[in-house]
């Protein structure tokens, strides 16, 4: 975890763009820089308050490089006036919005007070395909006073003023957690959400995501869910070339790799772990994961205890 205040641009630029991607940050020519920058990694997710004066934020063609991470940022606003354009949209934010923008594509965030905010980045691979139904979403504000967006900003709020106490088992489980409220916050429980922003088969698969912990989570479930038969979801997503019940068990799979390679996990059950994904009966689930990555269940903690 990183704490640091800095009146120097040049130092508080070069910080922030190691912890996120290149940005490039300028002040108004009349006035200094005083900023605070706390910041914490769990589990790849990037979880950031920063407290500055005006300042503008941006990230251009000449700023992207094919090295960088790629990241999709979630901002909530606190406090101030401020700005953000993406893709040919600009967007004026109140405080008390979520807003999400994408670091593989130029962006530009203006703060004309002395603001607050809290930034979330999400490795673009951590939320499959729902990177991109977000990603077209950015500078979309979605209010956080009541609803989904609420409880995500209640979550957010409350990571950046504890997250220094959460121990790194914990601290997975709550990365995984926040993914899941801010999948469900900027898809299916947007109020500014129309059918020509979000096709029906982005929302399946988010909310599939968000619910994979659910052991009745089902093909039938998902139908019912999106008050569509089965048939027609199964057509939906044939365009994708996408079994929902497959998919739901290659994530599930993953999701269980991931967490028998974690040695902090070591004390826990192979069986526990399936449960947490939503597998209550492991009994062929070594079996499926020698399909999936070549390893049993065994193998795989034996190889990340090496």
């Amino acid at each position: 975890m990183i704490r640091n205040d800095f009146e120097n641009l040049e130092k508080f630029e070069a910080a922030s763009s190691e912890f996120f991607v290149p940005l490039r940050i300028g002040i108004p020519a009349a006035g200094g820089l005083r900023a605070s920058f706390t910041g914490v990694t769990i589990d790849g997710v990037v979880i950031s308050r920063i407290a500055a004066t005006p300042c503008r934020i941006h990230r251009d063609v000449r700023t992207i490089g094919s090295t960088d991470r790629e990241l999709l940022k979630v901002a909530l606003h606190r406090r101030g006036r401020a700005g953000v354009e993406q893709d040919g949209r600009q967007v004026c934010l109140q405080p008390g919005d979520l807003v999400a923008y994408d670091t593989t594509r130029p962006y530009d965030l203006r703060h004309w007070d002395d603001f607050e905010t809290f930034v979330i980045g999400i490795p673009r691979s951590r939320l499959g395909l729902n990177a991109e139904l977000i990603g077209r979403r950015s500078a979309l504000p979605l209010s956080a006073d009541s609803g989904i967006g609420q409880v995500v900003s209640a979550c957010i709020t409350g990571l950046g003023s504890g997250i220094a106490e959460v121990s790194p088992a914990a601290g997975m489980h709550l990365a995984d957690a926040l993914i899941s409220l801010i999948i469900s916050a900027f898809t299916d429980a947007s109020p500014a959400r129309t059918e020509t922003e979000s096709d029906p088969g982005d929302r399946i698969l988010a909310y599939s995501l968000a619910n994979l912990a659910d052991p009745a989570l089902s093909v039938s479930s998902v139908a019912r869910r999106h008050g569509m038969s089965v048939r027609y979801l199964q057509k939906l997503l044939h365009r994708r070339d996408i079994s929902l019940a497959a998919w739901i068990r290659h994530e599930r799979l993953h999701r269980i790799h991931r967490d028998l390679s974690n040695p902090s996990l070591a004390s826990r059950t192979t069986a526990e772990i399936a449960a947490r994904w939503g597998i209550l009966d492991p009994t062929h689930l070594s079996r499926a994961l020698k399909a999936e990555f070549g390893r049993t269940a065994q193998q795989i903690r034996r190889a990340a205890g090496s």
